[in-house]
């Protein structure tokens, strides 16, 4: 059985129970340029411009806005573009060109 069912607006809705990813989700399009890490999530859209996508390819890290990249393991960039969060366990909060490469 399916732990989704379709609601009377046509959303699909998922069971109250806990689901488990251990590789990722990709939410919006996945950026073919980018090696995910394992546990990793990526929300976005590929940027209109120059075609990247967000990449968090350290193992488990996150990455939100446009063309951002957390390469760090549990490194995150949660918004902007073109961000780089590099060290382990670093983090980039936003706007724009910004980089963390401390651990």
């Amino acid at each position: 059985p399916s732990p989704f069912t379709k609601d009377a607006k046509g959303w699909w809705v998922a069971d109250a129970d806990m689901f488990r990813f251990p590789q990722g989700i990709v939410i919006g399009e996945r950026y073919d340029n980018c090696t995910y890490g394992e546990a990793v999530l990526a929300v976005g859209l590929l940027d209109e411009n120059s075609g990247q996508g967000n990449c968090p390819s350290g193992d488990g890290s996150v990455a939100f806005g446009a063309a951002n990249t957390a390469s760090g393991k549990h490194s995150t960039v949660t918004g902007g573009s073109i961000n780089h969060a590099s060290g382990q366990d670093s983090s980039v909060s936003g706007g724009a060109y910004n980089a963390a490469s401390g651990t």
